[in-house]
């Protein structure tokens, strides 16, 4: 229970992240999900991806490892967009690892941007990182089946 409204505050932050949307181009978050039935049936809506990632993290965090909401490339390819919630220690060892040349931090979207080259570094510190590039490679197939031709 926070003590603090800081504390209240970041913890808040921590639970409900926001994360990018694809199909309107702004960020959201997810806590109120996407309540737009037209936009839920766009191929390009990945909250359901982002839904089952939420649902899958662990009641009892490994407080040395985070978490990671969504996780899409750049439009160039060479960078993860990743979106993760607030803790100090994690936040001070993402930038300790990842030098400032290969990462940076989009306040609107509250999103990283990092070189591909450092996916090894991502994998250290988030618990998720491969399953989360796992799950995402399936549903970009998935999401290419349903495409006529």
């Amino acid at each position: 229970m926070p003590r603090t409204a800081r504390q209240a505050i970041r913890s808040w932050y921590a639970t409900h992240p926001k994360t990018f949307c694809p199909v309107v181009g702004q960020s959201i978050c997810p806590a109120r999900g996407c309540e737009n039935p037209t936009i839920r049936e766009d191929p390009r809506c990945n909250i359901e991806l982002k839904q089952s990632q939420a649902a899958l993290k662990p009641a009892e965090s490994d407080e040395l490892r985070g978490w990671i909401y969504d996780l899409r490339d750049s439009s160039d390819g060479r960078r993860y967009l990743l979106n993760f919630g607030y803790n100090r220690a994690l936040l001070d060892d993402f930038r300790r690892m990842i030098p400032a040349t290969a990462r940076r931090f989009d306040p609107e979207t509250r999103e990283w941007a990092v070189d591909k080259t450092y996916a090894s570094v991502l994998r250290s510190l988030f618990q998720n990182f491969d399953r989360f590039l796992v799950a995402r490679y399936d549903w970009l197939n998935r999401q290419k089946e349903r495409r006529p031709n």
